[in-house]
């Protein structure tokens, strides 16, 4: 037997068996208890449960399940009317059989059928409550498959689009980092080899974004430290920078890449536009929300202007910002933000997330 045919019957004895100790309590607090009670309750028990059992058969093979309510309902005030009809009948005819004992005592079948149509109103009344009762249940039960199902749906759909706005996240830099290390491989080989080692540990990165929804702060701070680097080859003095991540702060789940393509943002938007080049500051701390709950909180600093009426040119830097305020949202909902402004003469790109991450994270590549 399957679990739902068990919590089925399970529910047919025991709400049948609870209705037969209504009949039995009310009839306590009458005085009327004596033998034949006794048998009333049992014939009121095993009616009930035949014939409920009756109507579901009839629900299911007619269809009613899928039905929308509107036109159930008309359907089981009728159906239960026929079981009050059919139950009034078979109760008459047993209590004829159990308790007549002579002539003159009224049959259920005996005109103008007082003892039927007195019958017809408990039963149908009992009837009707049992469906609306069943429909109740099993209209429950398929909102929560289908809200399971909508989950599971929605779960999916996010993680391919995770899975989309990952693999737009690779370093943008690349070339222009490689044609740095070139230059460097007869002016300075040992500074050729650090930055290709730099270079492989941001390849790897890239490539475990793909497979990891969150990465440790100090993962991404370490990225972020190769990938200026790199940039400092290329604009010498023009670029300044400072990374602050408080140990405490260093294990805190983040995503992946997220800092890096604020950095380049910084570098695209801010440092190269500058003939003087400028100071990117990177720092984490952590803070209070509204709700007193622990959050989160980086703050990438450049030298520069931020125009928000300005459209972004460079098409791939705006798709890497766009994608870190949706990854956000998908990871964390409204919990998380993303806000970009100017305050004296730095532009400031803001991120808090929640401290207490509940996201089951994985990694497919061996370390």
């Amino acid at each position: 037997m399957s679990d739902e045919k068990a919590i089925y019957w399970l529910t047919q004895v025991s709400g049948w068996f609870g209705y037969i100790l209504l009949i039995l309590f009310q009839n306590l607090m009458l005085g009327n208890v004596d033998l034949g009670i006794f048998k009333v309750l049992f014939v009121n028990f095993a009616l009930g449960i035949t014939i409920s059992h009756s109507m579901r058969s009839v629900f299911v093979r007619s269809g009613m399940l899928s039905m929308k309510i509107l036109n159930v309902i008309p359907r089981i005030i009728l159906i239960a009317l026929a079981a009050g009809v059919i139950s009034s009948l078979i109760y008459g005819l047993i209590s004829d059989y159990l308790f007549q004992s002579g002539a003159g005592v009224p049959s259920v079948l005996s005109p103008p059928f007082t003892l039927l149509i007195e019958l017809l109103f408990p039963f149908t009344t009992v009837h009707l409550f049992w469906s609306i009762l069943y429909f109740a249940a099993i209209y429950l039960k398929n909102y929560e498959r289908e809200e399971v199902k909508n989950l599971r749906l929605s779960s999916s759909m996010n993680e391919v689009e995770l899975g989309n706005l990952r693999s737009q996240l690779n370093p943008h830099f690349m070339f222009n980092a490689l044609n740095s290390i070139r230059a460097l491989v007869d002016e300075n080989p040992n500074q050729a080899k650090v930055s290709i080692t730099r270079m492989s540990r941001i390849l790897r990165s890239s490539l475990l974004a793909g497979r990891r929804n969150l990465v440790t702060l100090r993962e991404e701070a370490d990225l972020v430290a190769d990938y200026l680097a790199l940039e400092k080859i290329r604009y010498e003095e023009r670029l300044e920078y400072e990374i602050e991540v408080p140990d405490e702060l260093k294990f805190v789940k983040v995503p992946p890449i997220l800092l890096q393509t604020l950095a380049e943002n910084a570098v695209k938007h801010g440092i190269s536009n500058l003939p003087k080049g400028g100071k990117i500051s990177i720092k984490a701390a952590t803070t209070k929300s509204d709700g007193n709950d622990a959050i989160l909180r980086l703050t990438v600093a450049n030298t520069g202007t931020f125009d928000p009426s300005k459209r972004v040119t460079e098409r791939s830097t705006s798709v890497g910002i766009a994608n870190s305020r949706r990854r956000l949202n998908l990871l964390f909902g409204d919990d998380a933000s993303m806000s970009i402004y100017n305050r004296g003469d730095e532009v400031i790109c803001e991120v808090t997330i929640p401290l207490n991450i509940k996201i089951q994270d994985h990694e497919d590549i061996d370390d």
